[in-house]
């Protein structure tokens, strides 16, 4: 059996066994037996911390979620946005069991309340960049002509696909080395010279 932690460690080590065993083999495999027997409690120990499966996927999203979740520091929009692109790609290079539950589609159609968070999350998102699109061609930082919708697919669609070719690759390069080329693209949409 497994040694005595406090409620908090137990729960983040179900949590991490969670997200690693939908990583490695997909949602479909997650199961309480699977979760317990990886982490060394009985199923029943599980429901000390958890009400069931659909608790402990859903506090694994929160968790990933909130991890994921870039905050601007007051710079300028161009920044803003190189720093944001940045900074995601870091924390999936760090943590690339994350991009099992933030580009798997299997876990949004088994779990609609996950995909209703993950669509706030998104719009959340699109609506900064929006904004700093608007701001930058105010402030005379971008060009005028920008289209905040456009840019904000090509955006978030080159964060997307650089994720799932490196996941698609057995994570078998260093994501962050997608991250000058990707901006490079993105100041020339943007009309900022280089």
């Amino acid at each position: 059996m497994s040694v005595r932690m406090d409620n908090g460690a137990r729960k983040r080590q179900v949590l991490e066994t969670a997200l690693r065993i939908v990583d490695t083999e997909g949602i479909h495999s997650l199961t309480l037996r699977k979760i317990a027997e990886n982490v060394g409690i009985t199923e029943a120990a599980l429901f000390r911390h958890f009400k069931g499966k659909e608790d402990i996927v859903s506090s694994m999203a929160n968790t990933v979620f909130e991890e994921n979740q870039y905050v601007p520091r007051g710079e300028s929009p161009l920044q803003t946005l190189e720093n944001m692109l940045t900074w995601q790609l870091e924390k999936f290079q760090d943590h690339p069991h994350h991009t099992s539950v933030l580009f798997q589609e299997d876990i949004f159609r088994e779990y609609p309340s996950i995909r209703e968070r993950f669509d706030l999350r998104r719009t959340s998102r699109s609506t900064l960049i929006h904004q700093l699109i608007k701001e930058g061609k105010r402030q005379g930082e971008f060009a005028p002509d920008v289209d905040e919708e456009a840019f904000t697919l090509l955006y978030m669609g080159s964060i997307r696909m650089a994720v799932l070719e490196w996941r698609h690759s057995g994570f078998s390069y260093d994501l962050r080395s997608r991250s000058a080329p990707i901006l490079n693209m993105l100041r020339k949409c943007l009309g900022v010279s280089l």
